[in-house]
């Protein structure tokens, strides 16, 4: 008689079992390598879509068509410090492509009617190719050029490299380009080949020390591993999700910089969330042909939680607006305190509640070059006849409990001429940590870049402070949300 057929019923069932699922896993690891590779061909696309999503946020569409328009030759861009606006796109991708480890570099790409061909506005090498034609699936990418979207996964596969897309539009919607970013599939497939090799070694040696062990609680153990794991990147990817269409509703509630267009000679926004959405806010309400509210936010903390007290705010502010569009700001700014502390339901308490926002708001008449302004911890800068006057904000927030539930502000009345410039922000600007000894970038040089670069033009001025920001950060995290707003009256 053998030594199996001596073995006791349950060790027999036992072994039995274990062969089974020995059987039974090796047949899985061979099936599982197809889907490993596919899916880790699936979360490279999600990645680089990702960060050309991100980066065709950042990238205004009206830098790339004057890049466009100012250097009509190939290769007439040949340092990235050549222009500014060059500069700043770039300085973009470049850091996406350190910050993501990209073997390939970012690309932003032109349809060229003329030549009837993708061509190279700017790349994350430290070498431009101008205006270069991007031979690489010419014909893919034209399918989605002008919809918007990234490449079908099966077609990047076709070219050897995975690929994703994002559309790069204006002030009016109108498509100035692409940002891409790709892989080399060739990596992905090494990857799952690493994987496979090292699912099949770590199955064996689990196996080899497990078989000593009772087979119920090895796999009870196993199956309670597999749960958590699974809830885990549910969760993670229900939060992903979440926090872009936060993102999405966000954007519908903030005006786009254009509409100022309607009634002010020259402005800018500069708006950079810290993370996929803001808790700063820009607002703009037309009460008139000549008169309208506009207003400069920051709200308690950043990203997800930042992003619904933004949005609170917006839409009270929409909402008190309507109902008492002849308020001046000193009133709305006490009725838009009393209707957050409301809907926070902070009244009466004295410990905790502290959520609230910082605002800075302005009446503007230009038919009788008025200004009226109130804040609640945030200044209006005001530039009159080449001299720079700060008007602070009362030092009390709009909601929270720590300053009780009945609060006022004060009206500024301002009289202004054709050429005054305003000037409404956060306080992320100010705060930013950088430069040679980390640290804050601090209001006398804010206000210094304010004055120096009164020459120039709204728009300009604005990339000149973007740009100083970036500077002065560095390869620093930013800190906290910034949105900056001026205006040309």
């Amino acid at each position: 008689m053998s030594l199996f057929h001596r073995l006791p019923t349950s060790r027999k069932v036992l072994l039995a079992i274990y062969a089974l699922v020995l059987t039974l896993c090796t047949g899985f690891i061979a099936w599982s390598h197809d889907s490993t590779y596919s899916s880790l061909r699936n979360a490279s696309l999600t990645h680089l879509g990702s960060i050309t999503s991100t980066l065709a946020g950042q990238i205004e569409g009206s830098h790339v068509q004057r890049l466009l328009d100012k250097y009509g030759s190939r290769g007439s861009v040949i340092k990235n410090t050549q222009d500014a606006w060059y500069y700043v796109i770039h300085d973009h991708l470049r850091k996406a492509a350190v910050k993501n480890g990209l073997e390939r570099p970012v690309l932003v790409l032109s349809y060229d009617s003329l030549d009837q061909e993708l061509q190279i506005v700017a790349t994350s090498d430290d070498k431009p190719r101008f205006r270069e034609r991007f031979d690489k699936g010419q014909g893919h990418l034209l399918g989605g050029y002008f919809k918007g979207g990234r490449v079908d996964p099966e077609q990047a596969s076709a070219l050897g490299d995975l690929m994703a897309f994002d559309t790069i539009v204006d002030g009016k919607g109108r498509v100035a380009g692409i940002v891409l970013a790709e892989t080399p599939l060739a990596a992905v497939h090494a990857e799952a080949i690493h994987q496979l090799w090292r699912n099949i070694a770590v199955t064996v040696g689990a196996f080899l020390l497990l078989g000593l062990l009772l087979f119920t609680s090895v796999g009870r153990w196993l199956r309670q591993q597999e749960r958590d794991h699974s809830d885990l990147l549910a969760r993670h990817g229900h939060v992903t999700d979440s926090i872009q269409y936060v993102r999405k509703i966000q954007n519908a509630l903030i005006p786009s910089p254009e509409v100022y267009a309607a009634q002010f000679r020259d402005f800018f926004v500069m708006h950079r969330p810290k993370d996929l959405v803001s808790g700063d806010f820009h607002w703009y309400h037309r009460i008139g042909p000549d008169r309208c509210l506009v207003a400069a936010a920051d709200c308690t903390g950043h990203g997800l939680p930042g992003a619904m007290l933004a949005g609170i705010g917006c839409s009270l502010l929409n909402e008190l607006v309507t109902t008492a569009p002849e308020r001046d700001p000193s009133e709305l700014l006490h009725l838009l305190n009393q209707r957050l502390i409301e809907t926070l339901h902070q009244q009466g308490r004295r410990l905790g509640a502290g959520d609230g926002m910082d605002v800075a708001l302005c009446r503007i008449d230009r038919a009788t070059n008025e200004v009226l302004f109130a804040g609640a911890f945030r200044p209006l800068y005001w530039v009159h006849q080449g001299q720079l006057t700060v008007i602070n904000g009362d030092r009390r927030p709009i909601g929270g409990a720590h300053h009780g539930d009945d609060r006022h502000f004060t009206c500024h009345r301002l009289s202004v001429k054709q050429g005054d410039r305003l000037y409404l922000f956060s306080d992320g600007y100010i705060d930013q940590l950088g430069g040679p000894e980390h640290q804050r970038f601090m209001t006398k040089r804010f206000d210094d870049l304010v004055m120096h670069h009164q020459h120039l033009p709204l728009r300009d001025q604005g990339e000149v402070l973007e740009r100083a920001f970036l500077d002065w950060k560095g390869a620093t995290e930013q800190v906290d949300d910034v949105c900056v707003l001026g205006l040309e009256v």
